[in-house]
């Protein structure tokens, strides 16, 4: 590492510069941002109490919304069988794609920590207005990781409108000074640790003179903690889709604190992903999250519920008056079975002009409104003779599902970015572990279907995550299209299986060509008992016709090739066929009727039945039959 003196027409210091100018120009946003979180977490203070010990109250109207929309975004991810679809942008077999998925799939939801810092990114997004997700390849633990940043922590250009076309990004990585040294990745002389932690420039202050005129923020810019130290990444654009990365702390940015190095990731890309919680202007911090748009709500919420307080307080501790001297007020006591000097009057106090729930209520009302984020109970409470009627909850549900799509779609336009991103990091560097599961199956994806022409999409849409809606909508399509001959009727029953639980297909669901196979095996494997005698029950759901065709084909081979069954055996055989065709009588009547009369002809024919006798009708007496049979 070089620890040269910093000179005016040094880069680096045109760089820091450029950057702290940059994190002055953004100020305003920050102070609201500080504001808002304040306000979400722990509330802003009244100013002026009326009395000591007065209502403090915060309504977490922030707080509630973001709780309530986290899981939507959340489900987009975690929601579906597969994380993502791909689509090949080349000849390939479906098999391959869907592996491919799958492998994706598994190595997304196992092998990295996306679920956990997905949670961060999406808080991040409806707090601030938008979010940063950091995509990287750990090359000591061979796996993807994910580091969601908070957008304090990430500091570009004020003029930026899209991440990847910034003219720099700034990555503000705060750590401990163990930290710093565990990690390994840095210089940790001694000479350097001096100079970045703490105020390092006040040892050697001729080597930045105006460097305390650039400390604009604590734990960005500078740190007077000397247990902590502050480091920059920079990502600066060089052309062809690569980026440069310098590494410095702003304490001592003459010292390179690892390499300068360009980007090692064939990608094209910054490895960061952003989501903005709303689209409208195209400034980097135009985007306003539900702590900026609710701010005012829930000012006033918290200003009611205070003021409903006070006079709480008011009613239930009235005033006294009295136009006597009282002697002394120090033994005047307020609680039961006390008595009171004579002449103490108390005090009426007038009701409130307004009812303050029901001002609650309206405000909050409104903030429903304002982010389409419905509370359906609103006002049922203070007001049970104005419920919300059927229709106009589907009416309110409806208008907040066009919202909650708007809201779903913008979010995985950022997802399919990251999921793009991984698969790049994956195709680098991961083509070898080829192994993974899929459900209860371990597979082995083959090479050849690793490969960037592919276009990847999440899974799902807000409809598409809802496995409840899911499932009522698949069962209603089988009502539907239940007697429908143009409809494959297992793959219907097979998509309703799908949604309950995916497992249940490989342990329930038959295909029907094999289940016609295994069928007609079993039946075979019957006939060696039946012509014992042994009585074979009829199993319900069986293909009956099927089994009947097996046991006529047998009787046919055995008349054509003049062969004599053993009575006992044609008994049995008799009545498993009967059997089977009352059962299938219960299915298909029509159909059972012109069974039953080609099997009674055949069997009336080949001497197996008395004349005019049906196979569904009761069987003689044994021995009754024809001689030879």
């Amino acid at each position: 590492m070089t620890d040269s003196t910093e000179k005016p027409d040094n880069p680096r210091s045109e760089l820091h510069s450029a950057i702290v100018n940059d994190v002055t120009q953004r100020s305003t946003w920050e102070d609201k941002q500080v504001k808002y979180y304040k306000m979400r977490h722990n509330g802003i203070a009244r100013r002026n109490k009326p009395w000591n010990n007065a209502a403090d109250l915060h309504f977490p109207l922030i707080d509630t919304n973001i709780e309530k929309l986290k899981p939507l975004f959340f489900q987009q991810i975690v929601g579906m069988d597969v994380v993502a679809t791909f689509v090949p942008m080349r000849q390939q077999m479906a098999a391959m794609t869907t592996s491919a998925a799958q492998w994706f799939d598994y190595k997304i939801r196992e092998k990295t920590n996306l679920q956990d810092e997905a949670l961060s990114w999406i808080d991040y997004a409806l707090m601030s207005g938008r979010g940063v997700m950091k995509v990287t390849w750990n090359p000591d633990k061979r796996r993807l990781e994910f580091t969601a940043v908070d957008p304090l922590y990430l500091i570009v250009p004020s003029h930026t409108k899209e991440l990847q076309d910034a003219d720099r990004i700034v990555h503000v990585m705060p750590m401990s000074l163990a930290a710093y040294k565990r990690s390994g990745m840095y210089d940790t002389s001694k000479k350097t640790i001096e100079a970045i932690t703490g105020h390092g420039e006040d040892e050697n202050p001729g080597t930045s003179s105006d460097v305390s005129a650039k400390r604009v923020r604590e734990g960005i810019t500078h740190d007077s903690n000397k247990e902590r130290v502050i480091v920059w990444e920079v990502y600066t654009p060089v052309g062809n889709g690569k980026w440069k990365i310098e590494t410095f702390s702003p304490a001592a940015p003459e010292i390179d604190l690892r390499d300068t190095m360009e980007s090692p990731y064939d990608m094209e890309w910054a490895p960061f992903v952003d989501f903005a919680y709303e689209i409208k202007d195209k400034g980097w911090y135009s985007p306003r999250g539900l702590a900026e748009i609710l701010a005012p709500f829930e000012a006033s919420l918290c200003h009611t519920w205070n003021q409903k307080h006070d006079s709480m307080q008011l009613f239930n501790k009235p005033i006294f008056r009295t136009d006597r001297d009282v002697p002394n007020t120090m033994n005047v006591r307020m609680g039961p079975g006390q008595i009171l000097p004579n002449g103490l009057v108390p005090v009426t106090m007038p009701q409130p002009p307004i009812s303050f729930d029901q001002d609650m209520v309206q405000t909050r009302s409104i903030a429903e409104q304002r982010v389409a984020n419905p509370d359906y109970g609103i006002g049922q409470v203070i007001d049970t003779t104005n419920r919300r009627t059927a229709t106009e909850v589907q009416a309110i549900g409806a208008q907040s599902q066009q919202a909650g799509d708007l809201r779903a779609r913008v979010f995985r336009m950022a997802l399919a970015k990251l999921y793009k991103m991984a698969w790049a990091l994956y195709e680098q560097y991961d083509k070898e572990d080829l192994t993974y599961r899929f459900q209860e199956d371990v597979v082995q994806l083959d090479p050849q279907a690793i490969h960037g022409q592919y276009h990847i999409e999440p899974k799902g849409g807000i409809n598409e995550v809802n496995k409840q809606f899911l499932l009522q909508r698949a069962l209603q399509r089988k009502q539907i299209f239940a007697q429908s001959q143009w409809v494959n009727q297992p793959e219907l029953d097979k998509s309703i299986m799908e949604l309950d639980d995916p497992s249940l297909v490989k342990r329930l669901f038959v295909d029907p060509n094999l289940k016609d196979q295994n069928e007609t095996t079993d039946e075979m494997r019957n006939i060696p008992a039946l012509l014992i005698g042994a009585p074979i029950p009829v199993r319900s759901g069986d293909n009956y016709a099927l089994r009947v065709g097996v046991l006529m084909q047998f009787l046919q081979a055995a008349k054509g090739k003049g062969q004599q069954l053993p009575p006992d055996g044609v008994q049995a055989i008799v009545g498993r066929l009967q059997g089977l065709l009352q059962a299938d009588a219960q299915v298909d009547n029509n159909g059972a009727k012109q069974l039953t009369k080609s099997v009674g002809d055949f069997l009336q024919a080949a001497g197996y039945l008395p004349p005019q006798q049906q196979p569904n009708q009761p069987m003689p007496p044994q021995g009754v039959y024809p001689s030879g049979q």
